[in-house]
């Protein structure tokens, strides 16, 4: 029993990892809450399911978390990166919550507002100690460790990831220093969005996905960035946290109270330490 619940809660922990990280970066680094994370998720489940009709699933997960990466790129390039610039952060949310919705409604009007999965039939599992995981949800596991490390490597190393970690402390001081802002925004929201795929291509795999689970799973998403701190990678921190919170909470309380459970806490944490959770500090030796 408790190693099943364990398995619940790391599943749930993927899940609310990647789309945590893929906000927070946005968040962070554009200083607004970036509502197309959700369309980016939703671009990545309709279109591996769509693939997965046409080509073998093997092939479907690839073609899915490209198209959401395309998209992203296409919207940051097109309209989100140069209104980061030049709009404050109030009107940024009110333009991605319309693009959240017209994708919404997009794949209403395209796949239907049933909920689609991608195989009929419970995924095939395997034993892990007294506990059954699928395959999906073991690699969902997975992308959330790589994403997590990858992402680190890359902030702590590559120039974008320099930049951006200089946009998140002051924007305007990096502005006087020479960084790229409007580029390093741009490839911001690109790797944003091709997480947020990840995520939506392995969870119409794992569960069934319809036009409205979106707001649904980015509420997660924005409650783990939240708790995890100033820190981009914070957001892996509090999605643990969550998880802990969200599973244990659905052996005690029907499922609508779990959320409202759940944003009490958050709001307790914000009201006794502002920050989130968690505080990263880098001391120079």
């Amino acid at each position: 029993m408790l190693t099943q619940i364990l398995v619940m809660i790391v599943t749930q922990w993927a899940l609310y990892c990647l789309l945590g990280l893929a906000f927070s970066l946005s968040f962070r680094v554009g200083g607004f809450f970036d509502l197309s994370i959700g369309a980016a998720f939703l671009v990545g489940g309709y279109s591996t399911w769509w693939a997965a009709q046409n080509v073998p699933l093997a092939a479907a997960f690839p073609i899915g978390i490209a198209i959401a990466s395309l998209a992203s790129i296409l919207v940051g390039l097109w309209g989100v990166a140069p209104l980061a610039s030049r709009l404050p952060p109030l009107s940024m949310f009110v333009v991605t919550l319309g693009l959240l919705y017209l994708v919404q409604s997009l794949a209403a009007l395209k796949f239907g507002e049933s909920a689609k999965v991608l195989q009929s039939g419970p995924n095939p599992t395997f034993a892990l100690l007294s506990a059954r995981i699928s395959f999906v949800q073991l690699a969902l596991v997975a992308a959330a460790v790589l994403v997590t490390v990858c992402l680190a490597y890359i902030l702590a190393h590559s120039s974008w990831g320099r930049f951006a970690r200089a946009i998140a402390d002051d924007r305007s001081l990096a502005d006087l220093l020479g960084v790229p802002i409007q580029n390093t925004l741009l490839k911001t929201y690109a790797s944003g969005g091709l997480i947020a795929g990840i995520a939506g291509s392995l969870f119409v795999a794992d569960r069934a996905l319809d036009p409205a689970q979106a707001m649904t799973v980015l509420l997660g998403a924005m409650v783990a960035a939240i708790l995890g701190g100033e820190a981009i990678l914070g957001a892996a921190f509090g999605a643990l946290v969550l998880a802990c919170f969200d599973s244990g909470l659905g052996f005690v309380l029907p499922g609508f109270w779990k959320s409202t459970v759940v944003f009490c806490i958050l709001v307790a944490v914000l009201a006794y330490r502002g920050g989130g959770l968690f505080r990263f500090v880098r001391r120079k030796l």
